[in-house]
Parts: structure tokens; C-alpha cells; sequence
């Protein structure tokens, strides 16, 4: 079995989007994408991506499924052979293990060291007059320091790890972590000291890493937990299981540092979020995707700062998201602007953000004289990069907007336009090309559905006792129906169940199946009953459909029968008939 952790690194680092485009042309429509269809001849696409549930699904032939599946179905492999094929794809490290409660046990271990770490740093910062007044000069609240579980790292060699010995861990597992650190006589030693510590949480709020800051001038100011196990600085952002929690609208602000992201929630700007001091990478825009649909940048106005909103924008753009620049004046950070002028006055900083194009447009202008003819057809150069993959209504407002600014004619730019179009044409052989999109209603027989609704009803808390004490895993038609009744029981109540339930199908059409049951639309009943009556109405046509296939059944050994001569059976099935039509006529 492959532990469900590293399952979870396979698919959020494996984008459904980027997997499935290497095989499929795909077309933004909405928050999804559409394409041909790759498991059946179709001319207009009715094959959806969603990059928010990171799932696919067919209007046209009812294939549905995730990364996983796809590359199943795809590359004719087993689930094993898909996960290792992505894991490769991603550089994970997978191991398959026959014991995966050995493997769960071992990743809470880990969890539970890191947890521990937090607190020792945590208690220190408690009794540290030096470092608890490093925050509190820098204006954080002690209510503040506990929600982030702020800390502080002793200016010792071996505090935090004779610490953890004393609970029972080995230098091994500290090392595993990166919370100690081997010198060249191979002598371990606390990788943090005399440093304020910032814990890093996942999305699901386990520790993960630790972000550690000088108290004062000395060298490197940032230190950060290497990559382990559990903490990936590509595929991570600080505060983001904060921010996800009162997420009121799809959008996020992302600011540079940890001081930054703490003050704005403290001011109660809670969508924000840092990049762990590194520059913004695919990995972290992929987790955004799933949250949010606008991303507002607000990096350092020093260079480097500027250096990093550039390339921050250009992948948040290649993503999909609605990408906004937020300048603070004066070269302030946004810790340092929120507690000179307060919350409001940052607020109007975000409502004033520059679209990402004209942020780009801007910064075309920089280092040019624009009084000069070299200067001027350089910056119109730059322009067209800036805009050549715009939709048409767009462009044309911003080449009149170019035009009327440099004066010269919105002709003159479409004509270089459309000369670098040609240079940046792609070869697109091989790939699906059709430009429509029409989704086409695909039929099942009605008692898919009523298979479908029941296992959807159980995962409703009011509704899960009434279906499993009347319904049991054999009242199913299907296999992979019957498989998911009882995942959904195994995992009932338990934390990040659907989570679970996914990644214990090991089989393509049990996916496939999870997928359109946890997509199913059921209206909300008023009362107990109306939901009872439901559920009674898809029991019954489960039970008429099997009536059904029982009756066909026996049609064809009546006549079986008959055609060998075989009288006496051919009438006691016929009489075996005629009850199964009055069954059928209730």
C-alpha cells in the first residue's frame, strides 16, 4: 500500500491540468477546461477539467475520474504503476510498503516530534524576556503569538535536542525533520539558536517546518526548516490554513514575510498569506487554485522585491488566476504601513491594486526614453509580448489606450502583432483543436442514479444511520457501489473522510463512480420525511430494476426450453413469470 500522505503529494503536485494537456488540447471555459474527449470520437468537446476539484468528467461518455485514473486509463496501468509513474514525474520519493499502519504510525511519529519542537519553542519564548520583547515591539499581541504558536529557539547547541531525547525521539528522527543539523565531525547540534521561531502549518493546521529570524543584524537574518518528509517550501504557504478558514470571498493576498502576513491577520486581513521566503513557485500557485480565483501580490518595493512580483505574476497568470499588484507607498512593507496607518488605509491599498496588465505595461516603460524612436519601438516591442495573449476585446482596449498615448496607429501595432503572432505559433499536431464546447447530456438507466443518491445521502450525518441500518453493501448492483458502502461506513466521522474514501479506490471505475457520487446535486429536503421518501424511492428502483434483469432472465430459458422440448420446465418458469409481473406491476 502507498501511505495516504504520500498519495496526497502524487495528486496536488501532479495538477490534473498540466497531466491531462500533454495529451488533450485544452480551452479555458469558466473556472474549468474543455477539450476533445480522449476515450471516444467526438467532434465538439464535451470533456471537462476542473482545476478546483482536480477531477474530469465526460458529458459525452460519462468517463470520470483523477490524475490517477487518467493516467490509468491513458497509459494502460495498474494504480500502482500510475502512482509511481507520477511520482516520478513530481520527484517524490515513493515507497510501497505492506504494512501501511507501520507507514501511518511512522508519519505520526514525525508529526508529533514537530509538535513537540513547537512547544518547546513556544514555552521558551514564554520565558525569554529578550525574545517575547522582539514581538512585542514589533506589535504583536500575545493573543496573537499563541494563535501562530510564536516561539524561540535558545542560544544553545543542544537545548531543543536533549529536550526531545528526554520524550524519547533519536537524533535520527530530529535529523529527519531538519531540527538538528551534523557537523563535519559528524557531532548533531540544534539547527535553530537564538532565533524567534515561526511554526509552519499545512492546510490541514499539523506542523510541518519552522521558519526561524535573528534577533538581531546577524547572518542569514531567515532560517528555514530543508526539505523532509513533511515540509515542501514549493508546495506550501505560510498562514494559508489560517486564511482558508474564514475565506469569505475567492481571493488571497500574498505579502513576502512571515511578520507581514502575521500583523495583517492580527489587523484582521485574514486572506493573506507568505511565500516562505523563497519566490513564488508553481507548486504554491497549484494550492491556491483550489481556494481561490484572484491573487493580489504584495512584495518589497526594493529590486529584488520587484524582481520577485515579476516572476510571481507570470506564473499566477499561466494558472488562470485574476492577478492584481499591490504597491505600498514608500517603500514600506505591509507590517510596517498597516501599524503606521492602519487597517483601513490597507484596505484601500487593495482596492486600488493594478491589474497584472497594467502593472506589466508600467514596468515596460522603465529604462526607456520614450522622446526617442529607439526608445518608443522598444517599449511597443515589449507591449506586444505583454499583451499577444489576451482575448480580443481586451487588446484592442489597450492598444487604443497604447496608441493614443504614443501616437502611433493602432494599425501599425496590430501589424507587428500579428507578426509575432507567427513567430509564437506552436505546433499543435496530435492535440485536439476543435475551438467549440458543447456539453452533451449523457444517459444512464435510472437505477445508477438511485445507487449514486443513496451513497451521497450517506455522507449526511441525519441520513447515514436510516440507509445502513435498511440497506446493506449486497442491496447494490454494481461492485464499486458496493466497495464505496463500505468505505463510506469505515471512514464514517472520522476527520478529512471523503479525502479517505478517495484514496482507498484503488480501481479506475470505483473513482470514477466516488466522483459523480460526491458531484451529485440533491436538492435540500424540508424535513426528515421528504428525505425518507427519497430514499425509499431509490431503493425501489433498485429493486425493480433486478426484478427486471430477473425477468429477462427467464424469458430466455422459457425460450431455451422450448426450443429443446423441454415442456415441464418451460412451464414452471412461465409460472415463476407471472409473479414476477405482478412484482413488477406494484
Amino acid at each position: 500500500m502507498i501511505p495516504e500522505d504520500i498519495l496526497e503529494r502524487i495528486k496536488n503536485e501532479n495538477d490534473i491540468v498540466d497531466v491531462i494537456s500533454e495529451t488533450v488540447r485544452l480551452k479555458r471555459a469558466g473556472r474549468n477546461y474543455s477539450g476533445l474527449c480522449p476515450f471516444h470520437n467526438e467532434k465538439t468537446p464535451s470533456f471537462s477539467v476542473s482545476s478546483d476539484k482536480q477531477i474530469f468528467k465526460c458529458f459525452g461518455c460519462g468517463e470520470a475520474g483523477n490524475v490517477i485514473t487518467f493516467v490509468m486509463k491513458t497509459k494502460n496501468m495498474n494504480f500502482p504503476e500510475a502512482c509511481e509513474f507520477l511520482a516520478k514525474r513530481a520527484n517524490i520519493e515513493i515507497q510501497q510498503s505492506t504494512n501501511s499502519s507501520k507507514e501511518k504510525e511512522s508519519y505520526g511519529r514525525l508529526y508529533k516530534l514537530n509538535v513537540e519542537a513547537a512547544r518547546f519553542f513556544f514555552s521558551n519564548l514564554q520565558n525569554t524576556k529578550e525574545a517575547k520583547a522582539y514581538f512585542i515591539r514589533r506589535g504583536i499581541s500575545e493573543q496573537t503569538i499563541r494563535r501562530f504558536g510564536l516561539g524561540y529557539a535558545l542560544d544553545g547547541w543542544n537545548s531543543l535536542m536533549n529536550y526531545l531525547k528526554k520524550r524519547g525521539y533519536t537524533e535520527l528522527d530530529m535529523l529527519s525533520l531538519g531540527l538538528v543539523a551534523k557537523s563535519e565531525k559528524n557531532n548533531c547540534y540544534d539547527r535553530f539558536r537564538n532565533r524567534v521561531i515561526f511554526p509552519v502549518f499545512n492546510t490541514q493546521g499539523k506542523v510541518i517546518g519552522f521558519g526561524g529570524r535573528v534577533l538581531d543584524d546577524s547572518k542569514p537574518k531567515y532560517l528555514n526548516s530543508p526539505e523532509t518528509k513533511l515540509f515542501n517550501k514549493g508546495y506550501n504557504l505560510y498562514g494559508l490554513n489560517f486564511a482558508i478558514k474564514n475565506l469569505k470571498e475567492r481571493s488571497l493576498i500574498i505579502v513576502e514575510g512571515y511578520m507581514d502576513c502575521i500583523s495583517l491577520h492580527q489587523y484582521g486581513i485574514t486572506n493573506v498569506v507568505a511565500s516562505l521566503g523563497t519566490a513564488l513557485t508553481q507548486g504554491q500557485a497549484k494550492l491556491m487554485r483550489k481556494y481561490v480565483d484572484e491573487v493580489i501580490i504584495s512584495y518589497d518595493a526594493d529590486v529584488a522585491g520587484q524582481l520577485a512580483t515579476l516572476r510571481g505574476l507570470d506564473i499566477l497568470r499561466k494558472e488562470g488566476f485574476s492577478v492584481k499588484v499591490l504597491t505600498v507607498p514608500q517603500g514600506k512593507d505591509p507590517d510596517e504601513f498597516i501599524k503606521s496607518n492602519g487597517k483601513e488605509a490597507f484596505l484601500r491599498l487593495v482596492e486600488n491594486a493594478v491589474p497584472l496588465i497594467d502593472y506589466r505595461i508600467t514596468r515596460a516603460k522603465e529604462g526607456l526614453n520614450l522622446k526617442e524612436n529607439e526608445g518608443l519601438i522598444e517599449y511597443i516591442k515589449r507591449i506586444t509580448e505583454i499583451l499577444i495573449d489576451l482575448d480580443p476585446v481586451e487588446k484592442d482596449v489597450y492598444i487604443k489606450r497604447i496608441s493614443e498615448e504614443t501616437k502611433i496607429k493602432e494599425q501599425s501595432i496590430y501589424d507587428l502583432f500579428n507578426k509575432e503572432l507567427k513567430n509564437n505559433m506552436k505546433n499543435s499536431d496530435g492535440m485536439n483543436t476543435s475551438q467549440e464546447f458543447r456539453q452533451k447530456l449523457y444517459i444512464e438507466p435510472s437505477y445508477v442514479k438511485a445507487e449514486r443518491t443513496i451513497l451521497h445521502l450517506m455522507l449526511v450525518e441525519e441520513t447515514f444511520e436510516y440507509i445502513t441500518e435498511g440497506f446493506s453493501k449486497d442491496d447494490f448492483i454494481r461492485e464499486e457501489c458496493k466497495e464505496l458502502y463500505n468505505l463510506i461506513i469505515k471512514f464514517h466521522g472520522e476527520e478529512n473522510n471523503l479525502k479517505k474514501i478517495e484514496n482507498n479506490c484503488l480501481n479506475s471505475e470505483t473513482v470514477k463512480e466516488w466522483i459523480n457520487i460526491t458531484d451529485l446535486k440533491i436538492l435540500q429536503q424540508e424535513d426528515r420525511e421528504k428525505f425518507v421518501k427519497l430514499i425509499e424511492d431509490c431503493k425501489k428502483e433498485i429493486t425493480n430494476f433486478k426484478i427486471e434483469e430477473l425477468r429477462k432472465d427467464i424469458m430466455s430459458k422459457i425460450k431455451e426450453f422450448e426450443s429443446k422440448g423441454m415442456l415441464e420446465e418451460s412451464i414452471k418458469l412461465a409460472e415463476e413469470l407471472m409473479q414476477i409481473e405482478k412484482q413488477l406491476a406494484k
